[in-house]
């Protein structure tokens, strides 16, 4: 029996969760209708790994795991996420961006913790860029993730929807994340 789930909690929602989100959102901005397709685009699935690669970097650090059982447990959830039977669209996995773009989310979240530590996260950043661009007219959040956009400047967008303060490591990498989204959004 476990006595601190904790560990493991945060090792399924920055891994599971994570990678589920990022592959919809590279999925979405790659032309993909499911998430198995998804994954079978290599510029996807390098994305992807990308962002679990400093999930996993963390979670190692931070709770104890060996590299060896993170790299498994990666895995086993890529591996599941690339079955063709699962139905999962990537319009479904990727519903909400706002909450999933929140302080202690499976993107925010470990992207902050890394920054504080001088650890990069590229991989993360990358992740939100893409989940910025989420712009699904029958997902309410989506389509108040496109108003906010347009209407905030980039510093006010990092501040309200993801709760990174000023000054935080994570900061001027969220700015220019969103400045590009923004831009991209703008452009059509």
């Amino acid at each position: 029996m476990v006595d601190d789930l904790a560990p493991y909690i945060e090792r399924k929602l920055f891994t599971v969760n994570t990678g589920h989100a990022a592959t919809a959102y590279f999925g979405f901005l790659a032309g993909h209708e499911r998430i198995s397709d998804a994954l079978a685009d290599p510029r996807v699935a390098a994305g992807v790994e990308r962002a679990l690669g400093e999930t996993s970097a963390l979670i190692v650090a931070k709770h104890g795991f060996t590299d060896a059982e993170q790299a498994g447990y990666r895995a086993r959830i890529l591996e599941r996420f690339r079955n063709p039977e699962l139905p999962d669209t990537v319009e479904r996995v990727g519903r909400q961006p706002l909450r999933k773009l929140g302080r202690h989310e499976r993107f925010i979240g470990p992207a902050a913790e890394l920054t504080s530590a001088g650890q990069p996260a590229d991989g993360l950043l990358a992740a939100v860029g893409a989940a910025l661009r989420f712009d699904v007219p029958a997902d309410p959040e989506s389509v108040e993730l496109g108003v906010l956009l347009a209407a905030r400047e980039p510093a006010a967008f990092v501040h309200e929807v993801t709760g990174t303060a000023a000054g935080h490591p994570l900061e001027p990498g969220l700015v220019a994340t969103v400045a590009e989204a923004k831009a991209a959004r703008a452009a059509g």
